[in-house]
């Protein structure tokens, strides 16, 4: 769609926002996609570690595909649109591959408590439970409403919000476009039209240069996080640190361009962009720590990729009307202050979450109604004051649980639910 689009005029414009509103749906789609996919094929036991080589080996295919971008803008300069054919070889080339994933357990991809039975020679999971009736998945009501999931997608949301506004701001300062950029010696103009429509034929290194850094401390970083959380270190610190790191690289981008400071400091700078990434990969790990057993981990990751996306293309928009009117310092002091309120959210209501994987999250939910019915998770009855049934005094009515949830021989947790309170202790139904 980029060969289509000859300026900066309405049409153009609109057809620019349209397309990158449809590569955020698509893009929402791979990141979930990419988790479940490692969840069936591996198993809970190995989803860390394989997600942790995954995303280091699309960290190295991302600055071989810096590295020959710039290569190629480079040499057809000022017919930059020939970058664009890389994507295009690239997705079909992963299409082509896609073919070789190991299927493993759909069910255990879509986050169900199932035990990993059998293995192949590759060690990947052996679907065991085809022939089995598949479990009930949780409400989504009960997955979305969750105070932790809440936490982390307000979270994650206002951290999109700041970081896709900057990440804007950085490339168009890098590479000397836009009207608010100038036409002065630092912005090293040399396009024909001198429009600044185009960038510098000087920043395309630059450019390549700065994603390339980045991706090298997302390699390193992915790979430190991966082996102190398989250590034992909890999820938590990293979250937060990933959080923070991000309003650091926004003072240090202001810093740059208040002292022009110059390109090179500016490109420099992403090396906390990419430590902010791969602090980031423990995101992931969470969510599956905190739904696992609801059947709707994949539903949750779908969701929270649709919130970013959302917010990414709404930040992008909203960062350059105020990027073109009030100029960078104003929209990086804006993103600056947003940056601030993610790790303060993460850090109030989002909890450590190592450990929480052993756990079903429908046991866990049916736990908490016990509790608020005072039942204790024993399975021992107590008694509950009720309000007045249909004698004018007050009555005490026992819940009595029929047995300990989990436990061999006990009615399932959909049966759990269903225990009716009555005013007679020794009277109990099951439907």
């Amino acid at each position: 769609m980029v060969y289509f689009v000859d300026g900066a005029d309405v049409s153009d414009k609109i057809l620019v926002y349209v397309v990158r509103s449809v590569e955020s749906v698509a893009l929402a789609f791979l990141g979930p996609a990419f988790a479940a996919i490692t969840l069936s094929a591996f198993g809970p036991e190995l989803f860390d570690v394989m997600n942790v080589r995954r995303e280091i080996v699309s960290h190295l295919g991302s600055i071989f595909s810096a590295v020959l971008s710039g290569a190629i803008a480079w040499l057809f300069y000022p017919s930059i649109e020939a970058v664009f054919i890389l994507p295009i070889t690239f997705a079909s080339s992963a299409i082509f591959f896609s073919r070789f994933i190991p299927r493993g357990d759909p069910l255990m991809g879509r986050g169900f408590h199932l035990h990993t039975e059998q293995r192949d020679e590759q060690n990947c999971v052996v679907d065991t439970h085809k022939d089995e009736v598949e479990p009930e998945a949780s409400d989504y009501w009960e997955v979305f409403s969750d105070k932790r999931i809440v936490g982390l997608v307000a979270a994650d949301v206002f951290h999109v919000i700041a970081e896709a506004n900057v990440g804007l701001i950085f490339n168009s300062a890098l590479a000397g476009v836009g009207s608010w950029a100038g036409d002065d010696e630092s912005n090293d103009d040399d396009d024909a039209t001198d429009d600044d429509a185009i960038m510098a034929r000087s920043a395309i290194p630059l450019l390549a240069a700065a994603g390339s850094l980045a991706q090298i401390v997302m390699v390193i970083g992915t790979w430190v996080v991966g082996y102190l959380t398989a250590q034992g270190w909890g999820r938590k610190p990293f979250y937060i640190a990933h959080l923070s790191v991000h309003p650091i690289r926004v003072l240090l981008i202001l810093l740059c361009m208040w002292t022009n400071a110059g390109k090179g400091w500016l490109a420099s700078t992403e090396l906390i962009g990419g430590l902010t990434g791969a602090l980031g990969i423990v995101n992931v790990f969470m969510r599956a720590d905190i739904v696992f057993g609801s059947g709707r981990f994949n539903v949750v990751d779908g969701y929270m990729a649709t919130i970013r996306g959302l917010a990414a293309v709404s930040s992008q928009y909203i960062g350059a009307v105020i990027l073109e009117g009030q100029g960078p310092f104003v929209a990086l002091s804006i993103s600056f202050v947003i940056a601030v309120i993610p790790p303060i959210i993460g850090y109030i209501f989002v909890p450590e979450t190592l450990g929480m994987r052993q756990k079903d999250f429908k046991e866990e939910k049916l736990e908490e109604k016990y509790a608020k019915l005072g039942i204790d998770k024993g399975g021992e009855s107590q008694y509950i004051e009720f309000g007045s049934f249909s004698s004018p005094s007050n009555v005490k009515s026992r819940a009595t649980t029929v047995a300990t949830p989990g436990a061999i021989g006990s009615p399932s947790s959909r049966d759990m639910e269903n225990v009716i309170l009555t005013p007679d202790a020794s009277e109990r139904n099951i439907l």
